[in-house]
């Protein structure tokens, strides 16, 4: 059975999330930014409240409610601010490849040219400008991003920026991070030794079996790739486990509306066919209209699936490896909230081949959000990117969204693609997000019910996931201790319980 529903009343939304016949009943809560898990009486109290029939309570739903208010009002307000100011950045993405070697269908950068007249490699002098920018702009510590097109087509520019950042970390004592997105055809065993002996996040594109890798994914002349990308990734993850760097390791597959009922399959075939512990799957990007509510729908019921299997194969792996239920049950274990809809342009910032600044990676080469250039840069030239004056709080839909404090789906670029308007995202995409998070929550609390201890231990110890978008994990909003606690991978403003498990009031205060 399946069942999804939700209630609004005042500052708390009640959600009601059963797959496979196990129902699970939570609220959130807006004036904390808890999340906690109710009894089905409380929820039954609640739909009864929001449908105006008070009279028809029973003795024992009273009793739930006022459990439950006394355990809000017990809880510290969330206090969370939009800070419009602009004064330091987390980091950046350098593109050091506006080229590729493949041609992917939905590509949305020009074969990896943006816009470009022909393909173009960064320099060294650029590089060293870009990474002493970012150290410049950067006071806490910095992660890098190396991007393109394809990277590693610029392996050398690559290895001789990571030297030289590593080099300006110890001098100025700022620790720096790297990642780099591929799409994997270039990972030689001397690539994959220097990625894994700096602390790299690697994150490689590939979109499944090898029929739909090879469709989404060919080379630039049209030939196949999955056999090379396969080979490689084998590779890349028997030597990041020696060295016990797995965790470092992702794979992210791209997946077209007609393959959306290929999602389990897809996740299925990364997941055991590679031994991988973060497996990624997004939606194309596409034009207006190609997507519909029966395409979300068929996405939602394979996500369905994969959160089935993922209770089945917890006791073995230790973690959740499916990285979008990944993301929720950090989040709400942690606390980990915002008032802002992403960094771009404000956390982090995308630097082209020319040393031009962009929000992120997704506008580079678009003249309209064009910041500045490395040489003249100055702090209000982010404020040329006017979206980020819009946040959780102060337009429509999301001021009015109860997903708004936990919601990873906002993409500025994505909502000017569906919508038209940075700020607005697309009707379809807020549907989806909602119902995933409702099945992230069901996944949560089902591997309590399993594992009790053995998942709060892995909760603990979780590593942040590896992610090709630096603002993904900046929060400009945070005081400098939080800050430096994101970027050691331990930030925690507060941790939401469950009323049913006797443990109402060891909370954290919310941050």
């Amino acid at each position: 059975m399946i069942k999804m529903g939700e209630i609004r009343i005042k500052n708390i939304t009640g959600i009601e999330s059963e797959i496979n016949g196990i129902p699970k009943f939570f609220v959130i809560h807006e004036g904390s930014g808890y999340v906690i898990e109710i009894e089905p009486e409380t929820y039954a109290g609640l739909q009864k409240i929001s449908e105006g029939r008070k009279d028809d309570l029973t003795p024992e739903e009273t009793a739930k409610l006022k459990e439950l208010q006394d355990y809000l009002n017990q809880l510290p307000p969330l206090n969370l601010e939009y800070n419009e100011d602009y004064g330091f950045l987390l980091g950046g993405s350098i593109n050091v490849s506006q080229a590729c070697n493949f041609s992917c269908v939905y590509c949305y950068a020009n074969k990896g040219t943006y816009t470009l007249e022909k393909p173009k490699l960064m320099d060294k002098e650029t590089m060293r400008k870009a990474i002493d920018f970012l150290f410049d702009k950067a006071p806490y510590g910095v992660s890098i991003v190396f991007f393109g097109g394809e990277p590693l087509l610029n392996f050398p520019v690559i290895q001789e920026g990571v030297l030289y950042a590593e080099k300006k970390a110890k001098e100025t004592k700022k620790p720096v991070f790297f990642s780099v997105t591929t799409n994997g055809y270039l990972l030689t065993p001397k690539v994959v030794d220097f990625l894994l002996s700096h602390p790299f996040n690697v994150i490689v594109s590939i979109d499944g079996p090898k029929e739909i890798h090879d469709h989404n994914r060919p080379f630039v002349d049209g030939s196949p790739t999955y056999d090379v990308v396969a080979k490689n990734l084998k590779y890349l993850v028997q030597e990041a486990k020696k060295r016990g760097k797995l965790g470092k390791i992702s794979v992210r597959a791209t997946v077209l509306p007609e393959q959306l009922d290929r999602i389990y399959d897809i996740y299925h075939h990364l997941k055991t066919k590679f031994e991988v512990l973060n497996v990624g799957l997004e939606l194309a990007t596409l034009s207006n209209n190609v997507v519909t509510k029966e395409h979300i729908d068929t996405y939602l019921e394979q996500l369905r699936k994969i959160a089935i299997e993922e209770v089945e194969t917890f006791g073995e792996l230790e973690t959740v490896v499916y990285v979008k239920f990944k993301q929720i049950i950090q989040d709400v274990y942690r606390g980990r909230v915002s008032s802002f809809h992403c960094g771009a342009g404000k956390g982090s910032v995308a630097i082209d081949v020319n040393g031009n600044i962009y929000p992120c990676h997704r506008f580079v080469s678009m003249e309209n959000f064009k910041l500045s250039h490395m040489d003249n840069f100055e702090w209000e030239h982010l404020k040329r990117f006017e979206p980020q004056k819009y946040n959780f709080f102060n337009h429509p839909p999301c001021k009015d969204c109860w997903l708004k404090l936990y919601c990873h789906d906002f993409c500025f670029y994505e909502n000017i693609v569906y919508t038209g308007k940075s700020f607005i995202p697309p009707a379809l995409k807020c549907y989806y997000a909602r119902e995933s998070f409702k099945i992230g929550l069901w996944l949560y609390a089902r591997l309590w019910d399993k594992y009790g201890e053995e998942f709060e231990k892995a909760l603990e110890n979780a590593v942040p996931i590896p992610s090709s978008d630096p603002e993904r994990n900046t929060a400009p909003n945070l005081r400098r201790e939080e800050v430096e606690d994101i970027e050691k991978g331990k930030i925690r403003t507060h941790q939401g319980h469950n009323l049913t498990r006797g443990d109402a009031t060891d909370g954290e205060g919310a941050g």
